[in-house]
């Protein structure tokens, strides 16, 4: 998800050259699967039960909002304006939580299923689809609750991402690609907005003794890319252009799953198995 603070980070920030630990929040949930944040300084997690909790950075816990379904929630996000957003899958629904309330704002007709989204600068909406009863993946934009674009194939003919009931989480960088980590291909796959192949990473050659395995990706003010690598505990971040950058894997992340960044540029990384958000300082401070 793009965050609205980062907007006003200065370019060609330096990344440290060992990234450091700066705190943590323990959820309760295990699993735990995904976090988002807000620039109110706001984050939200969810697992595999039917609630979604809100915390502050410092770990106090400022709301917990019950699924009605009693269904667990399959992605979260939040609106430009701080609406909460959340994926039902057995609802096959993307409802918005306003006050408390909760809508329908998005049910596809027929065999289409939501799987998971992001929202965009443009405050449109990204959803990946699961349609023609898992054997098409369809990365669709709605306007509202309008369907405005479907992106399903390459410019070969090729799909673009795996088929099948899998994770595939997605964001939209600063340059407007949108990146999205298809857990079942092994690759993060970046399209352009008009849904041009602009490349897959696979990951970077090394001994890590498992196979990259992504789970979810984020970008930052430098319209960087990272990845969460679960199989080998640890991140991957690459430029816009897919070119490999470096690693984080000296904070201690045990199966990292859920990844965003806050409005400094801080990596918050959700463990899946410990139910900890880990807060990951990767760039020089500012000074003012």
């Amino acid at each position: 998800m793009q965050v609205a603070g980062a907007a006003f980070l200065p370019h060609n920030r330096p990344m440290l050259q060992i990234p450091y630990f700066l705190s943590d929040i323990s959820t309760g949930f295990s699993p735990l699967y995904g976090v988002s944040y807000f620039d109110n300084e706001t984050i939200c997690t969810r697992g595999a039960v039917c609630i979604i909790k809100m915390y502050n950075l410092q770990g106090s816990l400022m709301e917990s909002i019950k699924i009605p379904s009693g269904n667990f929630p399959q992605d979260i996000a939040f609106k430009q304006n701080g609406d909460l957003l959340y994926i039902d899958r057995r609802d096959k629904s993307v409802n918005i939580i306003k006050n408390t309330q909760i809508q329908t704002l998005i049910r596809p007709p027929g065999p289409r299923q939501p799987h998971n989204m992001c929202s965009t600068s443009a405050d449109e909406l990204l959803v990946m689809m699961d349609s023609k009863n898992g054997e098409e993946t369809e990365l669709v934009r709605y306007s509202g609750s309008t369907e405005i674009q479907s992106m399903t194939k390459d410019q070969r003919g090729r799909p673009l991402f795996s088929s099948g009931m899998y994770t595939r989480l997605l964001t939209e960088n600063r340059n407007l690609d949108i990146c999205v980590a298809d857990w079942f291909a092994r690759a993060v796959i970046v399209v352009s907005a008009a849904g041009e192949l602009r490349f897959r990473y696979t990951g970077f050659p090394r001994d890590f003794g498992e196979p990259f395995q992504p789970f979810d990706v984020t970008t930052d003010s430098q319209a960087n890319i990272l990845t969460t690598d679960f199989r080998n505990h640890c991140i991957h971040i690459l430029d816009q252009n897919g070119n490999f950058l470096r690693y984080i894997d000296n904070c201690d992340l045990h199966d990292p799953r859920g990844l965003c960044v806050d409005c400094a540029d801080n990596l918050l990384v959700a463990e899946r198995n410990t139910g900890k958000v880990k807060r990951i300082r990767y760039y020089d401070e500012i000074l003012n």
